[in-house]
Formats: C-alpha cells, sequence, structure tokens
C-alpha cells in the first residue's frame, strides 16, 4: 500500500502548478465511543468573497472535511484530472 501523505503531497503539488491553491489542514478530537484520538483532514481553497458591509475579503471554501485519508486522495485526484485539461 503506498503511502497516502505523500500521495496526497503529490497531488497537491501537481494542483498548485495548474495555478489552483488546495489548502489541506487536520485537525483531531478524542472519540468516547472508540476511545481514541480521530484526525480529521480538511481540503479547502481560497476564494474572494463579498462581506455584509460589501466589502471583498478572502475566505477559505471548504471542498472536504473527511477522517479517510483515502478519501482525501480520491477528492484530489478528482480535482486534478479537471484542472489538468
Amino acid at each position: 500500500m503506498a503511502n497516502l501523505k505523500a500521495v496526497t503531497r503529490k497531488l497537491q503539488k501537481a494542483i498548485l502548478s495548474t495555478g489552483l491553491v488546495i489548502k489541506i489542514g487536520t485537525s483531531q478530537f478524542y472519540s468516547h465511543e472508540q476511545e481514541r484520538l480521530i484526525t480529521v483532514t480538511i481540503i479547502s481553497t481560497p476564494v474572494f468573497r463579498p462581506t455584509k458591509r460589501g466589502e471583498w475579503k478572502d475566505c477559505d471554501y471548504e471542498i472536504l472535511r473527511t477522517a479517510s485519508q483515502y478519501d482525501v486522495v480520491m477528492c484530489l485526484k478528482e480535482i486534478w484530472e479537471a484542472v489538468r485539461k
């Protein structure tokens, strides 16, 4: 089995080479049911949106939030296939 974090980094760099910025962040929480730490990965991209005051501001648009590294790789793969054409 391939190292999914390495594949994630390679896909992120490939997508960045096309000009699309993809941010990958992680956070952890403790699951009392499973009695362990769960790592959640968030894929987002910066967007320029208007605020309530009519000003424009950089915000992050969340694409995916998951605890599965496989889902992260598959999402990045789909993004790569869409932007490389």
